[in-house]
C-alpha cells in the first residue's frame, strides 16, 4: 500500500508476556486491512501453510491448526460474532490475538484478528462461507446464541469428573492503558463467544486479547477499556469480572 501503519496505543498489550510493543502487521495483514477499509466489510483469509522463518528451530513441533486472519472496520460485537461463527463451523480455537490499528488519515480504526484454528473433524470450511456467516452475524441475520444452544441441547452432557468452575480475575498490574481480565475455564465450543458477548453486555470495549487452549483448559487474557478509552475503575473492573464469570458459570 505504501502507507505506514501506526498501532493503536493499546496494541502493546495484546500479549500477556509483558512485551513493550506488538509485532508490526505483516504485508499480508496490511493488505487485508486496507481492503477492509476500502469495502467497509470483513475480509478474511485461511492459510494452510505457515512457512518457518530462517531463525526458527527446525526441531520445534509444528503448530497445530491453520492461520485465519480477519480484518474489518472497528465496531461493537466483533469478538463474539467472529468466535461464534467459528464455533458454528466446528472450528476449535487454539490461539487468537485481537488488536486495533489506526491507518493514516481520517480513517476509522481497523480490527485485526489472527486465529489459529483446527477443524473438530472433517475438512476446513471455505473462507467464503466463514465470511458470509460473519457478515450475517454482525448484521443480526444469524442468531449465533440460539444456534449454539440448539447444538448443545442435541448432545447429552458427558458424565464424569465435574470441571472446575470458571475463574475471572483482574490482573493487578497488567497494563497502564487498559484493564486486564484473565479468564480460566474448561474449554468448550462457543466459550470465546460467550466471553465476548458478556463483555459487550457489560458495555466495555475489547481492545486486544490473547487466547490459548492448553489441553482441556482455556486461558484467555483480555484487555478492555470503558467507552472513554480509559482503564476501568477498580470497582467497575471487579463488576465486569463477576459478570463474565456468571455468564460462563
Amino acid at each position: 500500500s505504501g502507507r505506514p501503519w501506526k498501532p493503536k496505543a493499546l496494541s502493546p498489550g495484546c500479549c500477556p508476556t509483558g512485551n513493550a510493543y506488538a509485532a508490526a502487521p505483516s504485508a499480508a495483514q496490511e493488505r487485508l486491512a486496507m481492503e477492509a477499509l476500502r469495502t467497509g466489510e470483513p475480509v478474511l483469509t485461511l492459510r494452510t501453510d505457515d512457512p518457518a522463518g530462517p531463525d526458527d528451530d527446525p526441531e520445534a513441533p509444528e503448530p497445530v491448526g491453520v492461520q485465519l486472519h480477519i480484518a474489518l472496520p472497528d465496531r461493537p460485537g466483533v469478538l463474539p460474532a467472529a468466535a461464534g461463527v467459528l464455533a458454528l463451523h466446528r472450528l476449535t480455537v487454539r490461539a487468537a490475538d485481537l488488536r486495533a490499528v489506526d491507518l493514516p488519515g481520517p480513517a476509522e480504526p481497523v480490527l485485526l484478528l489472527s486465529w489459529r484454528v483446527a477443524a473438530e473433524y472433517g475438512s476446513l470450511p471455505e473462507a467464503a462461507r466463514l465470511r458470509a456467516d460473519l457478515v450475517r452475524a454482525l448484521d443480526g441475520g444469524l442468531d449465533i446464541r440460539a444456534r449454539l444452544a440448539e447444538r448443545e441441547a442435541a448432545y447429552p452432557r458427558r458424565r464424569g469428573v465435574k470441571a472446575p468452575p470458571p475463574r475471572v480475575t483482574v490482573a493487578p498490574a497488567g497494563s497502564a492503558l487498559a484493564t486486564v481480565l484473565e479468564v480460566r475455564a474448561q474449554d468448550a465450543p462457543g466459550l470465546l463467544h460467550r466471553i465476548g458477548r458478556a463483555l459487550e453486555e457489560a458495555a466495555v470495549r475489547v481492545r486486544s486479547a490473547h487466547v490459548s487452549t492448553l489441553g482441556s483448559n482455556a486461558v484467555d487474557t483480555v484487555y478492555v477499556t470503558g467507552e472513554d478509552g480509559r482503564p476501568l475503575a477498580p470497582d467497575r473492573a471487579a463488576e465486569v469480572a463477576r459478570a463474565v464469570e456468571k455468564a460462563l458459570g
